[in-house]
């Protein structure tokens, strides 16, 4: 049973990943180019749609999902986050430059407007903040995981505050989604997290040969910025996901 669900989803993602994803691409830089927001964001939902059901998820959404422009930050387990988030919102993420060198990922965030940050270097983080600052006064919305890196999803990580300094200074909503990946039984589903020395390419093969996992998305309640610093934002929101997290016994 193992063997066979594997093997379908391999076959299911590379037919995904070379009959489709080519012109999901080429369909986003066009409307990107054009500016035709509501056909990109059904587009790129759709496609994170796909591939989160290839890799055995099913999606529930919580809560009411704030209309651009909006600052989201949510916990991160799980480069599947990112196509989780992007089933409902279009947003662009702030991800480690690394990732744009993944294969299949790789292409799929920067076709989802993504801006890459080169981790320790200030200039870097300098040109971030500018640029997702230049996005929201655009309406456009932008999502960061604050807690830096991805945790194996038996804690929650402290908020950092840096980028959300954007959000204070263009006086944008804010709002918190807390990611919940669960078995059948309802409890935390510790096999989707990236084991130790574990890369990008054995994950995915992993979670091919996983059972069908539920992934429980709850959109907070907005964070008004106005007359807030980043540190309070960052405060507010990492106990928002936090109270979610912590509902029945899910860390």
């Amino acid at each position: 049973m193992l063997f066979i669900r594997f093997l379908l989803r391999f076959i299911a993602l590379i037919l995904s990943a070379f009959g489709i994803f080519p012109f999901v691409v080429l369909s986003l830089s066009v409307l990107q180019k054009t500016n035709q927001r509501k056909l990109q964001k059904k587009v790129l939902n759709n496609w994170s749609k796909l591939l989160c059901f290839v890799c055995g998820l099913k999606l529930k959404t919580r809560g009411n999902i704030q209309e651009n422009p909006v600052f989201l930050v949510a916990n991160h387990v799980s480069w599947l986050d990112i196509p989780v988030i992007h089933s409902y919102k279009l947003a662009g993420f702030v991800a480690k430059y690394e990732i744009s060198k993944w294969p299949l990922l790789g292409w799929a965030v920067r076709s989802g407007e993504t801006v890459f940050i080169n981790r320790g270097k200030h200039d870097s983080r300098k040109v971030v903040l500018e640029t997702i600052k230049g996005r929201l006064k655009q309406g456009r919305s932008i999502a960061v995981f604050p807690e830096g890196t991805a945790t194996n999803g038996e804690y929650l990580g402290r908020f950092h505050r840096q980028l959300m300094q954007a959000a204070i200074e263009t006086k944008t909503p804010m709002q918190a989604i807390a990611i919940k990946f669960l078995n059948k039984d309802g409890k935390r589903n510790k096999k989707i997290a990236f084991v130790e020395n574990e890369n990008f390419l054995k994950n995915v093969l992993r979670i091919l040969s996983l059972p069908t996992s539920r992934v429980e998305l709850t959109f907070c309640d907005v964070i008004n910025t106005k007359d807030k610093t980043a540190k309070q934002v960052a405060m507010l929101s990492e106990q928002q996901v936090s109270k979610v997290l912590t509902e029945n016994d899910y860390l």
